[in-house]
């Protein structure tokens, strides 16, 4: 009889104790498919046959190629952060402070770069800016400004030259596809701080004589910060780890690009330590960004908690030339967002469209043909964003309560941990998985293809469903949950019963942002794709553009036409479910 009494108390203890049982659980498999293969990089780079040694860095440094490669990849990713800030910082302050007709219809044109990633972005500019694209037919052949094409996205300039063997590089091509495709993020997150600056704060000044811009320089813009760090620590991150792009328009001297041609040595079993070096690079610039995000955001709370709160909005009609002024910076910045969408939907209809401003005829070919050779990979797609999205919803929701309950002595841990692969690039989880789990029975990316993608997904897009959980748990009140364990339920059947359906709707969108941006995960797969048999829709699109010389380029394009309809689609819905709270998903 006592020992059934001690059993029945010691399931007690486990009933009570569950969510500590289960953090500890969830923060192993954090722990394991997100820290420890950024750890094995790290080790890596720096463990070699002499033991803790830079000499992998030194080998890396003698390479003049790997030198401009570096120089390079900052240089892309530093020029995007600045040709993003100048579009989105005065962007956010038009659409937040200016009144003007139309001004609805242009904050929906202004945003459709964000349902359409770079990689498929670059298919449909190619028949725009390209060598034989529309802009160089206008330019030579109508107009007669030009005597040569210029090549818009293929090729570098020189910027400066370090002795006689280091150039460092402008991948122009890049930066401007990504600028085209990031300045989103930078205008939303400065959109987001302004609508929060108290304006009496600006009265203030005003009563004291600033006026213009000297007024935004010294009251306005200090508290915009915050949000332009976290806009363009994401800006610069995902530039110095694009792959996508890079392969697109045939850059090869990238670090990204680098690794991903050195995975023949991983898959031979004589991985190059340059790898590890790269990646060690990418980790540490990762990293520093996130601490500057974090404090800068910190910051904004900071400004928030003492500025009070925002009383009257704080609106200017502009008028005459200002106006006039208004309409053209819109108008052109419209047109550029839109540009990519037009190359890629003409493409993709396209029958003929050579040397000619519009296509010759229009065409459903591409699309019939299409469809049933995409068949398998776009099954592969959907199969595995669906398994990573079930993942994510069910991790991202037990990880949201736990943080946002402080239940667990780990959560600001785990927290950290759930967010690291925002920061993270998708090449370091993709090289890390190679390190760590090569000839792993399960986990080899080698035999065990779609296991692996399938985690990876749910790990890179672990961050949209907790984060909108997290939004979705500060909307409910903690009075509920008290009731329930006063009654004598315990915190996991409160959860279950009680916070779980409360909190079904912020899921399905977390969910469907996983789901799609796994979908359109580029890095990661191509990383770890080994064989045909196993590989997404993302890998069967860009090895099409360039297999079939003659109608490659169109038949990669519907499928992209395909692809943004999805991502369409996904963005509608996540926004009206989570509304205003949508932008907390992609902070840092």
């Amino acid at each position: 009889m006592s020992n059934l009494k001690e059993a029945f108390t010691r399931y007690l203890d486990v009933r009570e104790n569950s969510i500590q049982i289960i953090a500890l659980i969830v923060n192993g498999i954090l722990i394991f498919f997100i820290l420890a293969p950024i750890l094995t990089i790290l080790i890596k780079a720096i463990i070699t046959e002499k033991g803790i040694s830079f000499d992998y860095f030194s080998i890396f440094m003698a390479n003049p190629y790997y030198r401009e490669a570096l120089y390079a990849t900052f240089m892309a990713a530093l020029f995007t952060v600045i040709g993003t800030s100048l579009i989105g910082i005065p962007l956010a302050y038009i659409m937040v402070r200016y009144e003007f007709p139309l001004k609805k219809i242009f904050s929906i044109l202004i945003l459709l770069p964000m349902i359409m990633p770079p990689f498929v972005g670059a298919l449909g500019l190619y028949k725009i800016l390209g060598i034989n694209g529309v802009v160089n037919l206008v330019l030579v052949q109508y107009l007669g400004i030009l005597q040569q094409p210029i090549n818009f996205l293929y090729g570098d300039m020189v910027l400066f030259q370090f002795g006689p063997y280091d150039k460092v590089l402008l991948p122009y091509g890049i930066v401007l596809i990504n600028t085209i495709h990031l300045y989103p993020l930078v205008y939303l997150n400065c959109a987001a701080s302004l609508a929060n600056i108290d304006p009496s704060l600006e009265e203030q000044a005003e009563n004291l004589g600033a006026r213009g811009f000297y007024l935004f320089r010294t009251v306005t813009f200090p508290l915009m910060k915050p949000g332009l760090i976290a806009g363009l620590v994401l800006v610069f991150i995902w530039t110095f780890s694009d792959l996508g792009t890079p392969l697109i328009v045939h850059y090869f001297k990238y670090l990204s690009i680098i690794v991903f041609f050195k995975l023949y040595e991983i898959r031979a079993g004589s991985p190059s330590p340059v790898s590890y070096v790269i990646g060690f690079i990418m980790i540490f610039v990762a990293f520093i960004t996130l601490i500057i995000s974090r404090k800068y955001i910190s910051l904004r709370k900071y400004v928030m908690l003492f500025a009070g709160g925002r009383l009257v909005k704080r609106e200017i009609k502009p008028t005459g030339f200002k106006l006039v002024l208004v309409y053209i910076f819109l108008t052109f910045l419209s047109l550029i967002a839109l540009s990519p969408h037009i190359g890629l939907t003409l493409v993709a209809f396209s029958e003929k469209w050579v040397l000619t401003l519009f296509p010759e005829s229009l065409t459903l070919e591409h699309f019939n043909k299409v469809a049933p050779w995409s068949a398998p990979y776009l099954a592969n797609s959907i199969i595995y964003s669906v398994i990573a999205a079930l993942i994510d919803i069910v991790l991202g929701a037990f990880i949201a309560y736990v943080v946002s309950r402080k239940l667990f002595v780990g959560d600001d841990f785990m927290d950290l941990i759930s967010t690291l692969p925002l920061a993270v690039p998708g090449v370091i989880i993709g090289l890390g998985y190679w390190a760590m789990f090569y000839k792993v029975p399960l986990l080899d990316p080698m035999r065990y293809t779609p296991i692996i993608l399938t985690i990876a997904y749910s790990m890179r897009r672990l961050p949209y469903t907790v984060r909108a959980a997290y939004a979705g748990m500060l909307q409910i009140d903690e009075a509920l949950e008290e009731a329930s364990i006063n009654l004598g339920a315990t915190r996991i059947t409160t959860f279950r019963k009680i916070t779980l359906p409360l909190l079904i709707m912020s899921l399905f969108a977390g969910g469907i942002l996983s789901f799609v941006n796994a979908m359109i995960e580029v890095s990661t797969t191509f990383l770890l794709v080994s064989t045909s048999q196993y590989a997404p829709a993302t890998w069967f699109m860009y090895f099409m553009a360039f297999a079939d010389p003659r109608n490659g380029l169109a038949m990669a394009s519907a499928l992209g036409v395909i692809f943004v309809l999805i991502v369409a689609a996904a963005i509608i819905i996540v926004n009206k479910v989570l509304g205003a709270r949508m932008g907390s998903v992609f902070r840092l």
